[in-house]
């Protein structure tokens, strides 16, 4: 008999890091991004590919507008599950250009928050699209066996 893996041990792909491409606040100080839970938003996108290493993705869209999943350039080997999901929205007429990158892991990956030298950012990375999910046991046996 084979055992089923936890939940926690399957390996997921994740966003693990975001560039800074050109923004000259930070994200939260932002005035003509009106949605200030970005980096939030990345964290719900489901990832799905068969992924080794850590991998590049862009975000570029131009504003005004809403910035969703599908405005994401992902490597071949990576899609998103949902791509209507939200992202962002821009109050006015900008150029967004954000790096990312992605991981594959399992479980929560816990970054100790750093700024290095070229804008880059680790952030904290959900490897478990399946958040939540209920079991039940059903005897399908003969009820008259002893």
């Amino acid at each position: 008999m084979s055992t089923i893996p936890r939940l926690n041990q399957i390996q997921f792909e994740g966003f693990c890091g975001f560039m800074d491409r050109g923004l000259t606040e930070e994200l939260y100080k932002f005035p003509k991004i009106e949605d200030t839970k970005i980096l939030m938003n990345l964290k719900e996108i489901v990832l799905r590919g068969n992924l080794y290493g850590t991998r590049n993705a862009f975000i570029c869209a131009k504003g005004p507008g809403y910035v969703t999943a599908q405005d994401i350039i992902l490597p071949p080997s990576v899609e998103i599950v949902d791509n209507t999901q939200h992202v962002a929205s821009l109050t006015e007429p900008i150029d967004l250009c954000i790096g990312l990158q992605i991981e594959r892991n399992r479980g929560y990956g816990i970054k100790t928050p750093k700024n290095f030298h070229d804008g880059s950012y680790l952030i904290d990375a959900v490897f478990m699209p399946v958040r939540n999910a209920n079991h039940s046991i059903h005897c399908y046996g003969n009820d008259n066996e002893k």
